[in-house]
């Protein structure tokens, strides 16, 4: 599974991304309440309402608590490093989930989950 953020999904809906449209085939895709959130804060494709229900339908990811939010940041030195609380809410969500990547175009998001190995950057299609 893989939890695609808000960069990657602002990215395709300016151009179609094969990968991504290869994982939503094939059921691979996680979303997170923060990633629509995000995605309704900025101006989705038309129509707007049915690409914020067709997010809404993906599998929702965990969701860290503000607690597991909070212990990561401690534990894992997360502060002072570039990322806000939303990339850090959603590094958690994956970090306590079971065989989970992170997909990411954020360059300071993507090094925290290089670190912690679950980026995903492979590409699955051709």
């Amino acid at each position: 599974m893989v939890l695609v953020d808000t960069s990657i999904w602002v990215s395709h809906f300016k151009e179609a991304n094969d990968n991504l449209v290869y994982l939503l085939k094939n059921d691979e895709v996680q979303c997170h309440p923060f990633i629509i959130a995000e995605i309704s804060c900025g101006t989705p494709p038309s129509p707007r309402a049915q690409t914020l229900n067709d997010l809404s339908l993906l599998k929702t990811s965990k969701i860290a608590t503000m607690s597991e939010i909070l212990r990561a940041i401690e534990v894992n030195k997360l502060y002072g490093k570039g990322c806000g609380y939303i990339d850090i809410a959603l590094l958690t969500s994956v970090l306590v989930s079971e065989n989970v990547s992170l997909w990411t175009l954020d360059k300071r998001l993507q090094t925290l989950a290089k670190g912690f190995d679950i980026a995903f950057s492979d590409p699955v299609t051709k």
